[in-house]
This record gives structure tokens, C-alpha cells and sequence, in this order.
């Protein structure tokens, strides 16, 4: 029994040594996730909504550019009735490095949390 808890304790200290940090990030939204009822409003809301959290994600990119390893990203939005609904994205290292590729970064990542939402608007600047 000590042999497999020394184990366990080994390994669990490996693992938070070597694990990718976790970028928490923060929003509160009146939008309902993922309704069947979409309207004018809710495609306004959510797009809002999406374009600050790739905009938040691109500024800790280039905050942490430097870093030679994923970035693993929880988005969590706290909907207004109490609602939580938690998304994981992870960004491979160096996802950009011109303005083409930045771009093509966004697009990909607004499309991305875009069908997590169900919303019909694609990406343009």
C-alpha cells in the first residue's frame, strides 16, 4: 500500500511539474448557450461576446510569445441566471508570426467558439 501511494504521490507531482499552465478567463453574458430561438439580439451578443474573448486570447499570445509550449485556455462564461458554461482551447506554440498568419488565427478561432455557439455570423474585420 505505501508503494502505491509513493507512486501516486511521484507521479502526481510530475504531472503538475510538467503540465501546460491553465489561463483562466472570466466573462458574465445575458445570452442564453447554445437556444433554439435565435434572434438579431443574440447574434449582436454573441459576436460581442467572442470577439472580446479571441481579442483577450491574442493579447495573452503575444504577452507570452516567448513561451515554447501550448497555451491551454478555460473560458468560462457565467450566464445571468447562474448558468456556467466552461470551454477549453488550447493554442499550439507560436500559433502567429505575421500579420497574415494572426489574421488567419482569428478567423479560425472566432469560427471555432462561433459553432460552440451556434451562431450563424462569420468571421470579418
Amino acid at each position: 500500500m505505501k508503494k502505491f501511494f509513493t507512486i501516486f504521490i511521484i507521479l502526481f507531482i510530475a504531472n503538475n511539474i510538467f503540465s501546460q499552465d491553465t489561463i483562466f478567463l472570466n466573462y458574465t453574458s445575458d445570452i442564453p448557450f447554445q437556444t433554439l430561438n435565435e434572434s438579431e439580439y443574440y447574434h449582436l451578443e454573441s459576436t460581442v461576446l467572442i470577439r472580446n474573448i479571441i481579442n483577450d486570447i491574442a493579447e495573452v499570445i503575444d504577452k507570452r510569445k516567448n513561451l515554447l509550449k501550448d497555451q491551454k485556455f478555460t473560458i468560462i462564461i457565467k450566464n445571468l441566471s447562474g448558468a456556467v458554461f466552461p470551454i477549453n482551447y488550447l493554442v499550439s506554440k507560436n500559433p502567429y508570426n505575421s500579420v497574415a498568419s494572426k489574421e488567419r488565427f482569428m478567423k479560425q478561432s472566432y469560427n471555432w467558439f462561433n459553432r460552440s455557439f451556434r451562431s450563424n455570423f462569420p468571421y470579418k474585420d
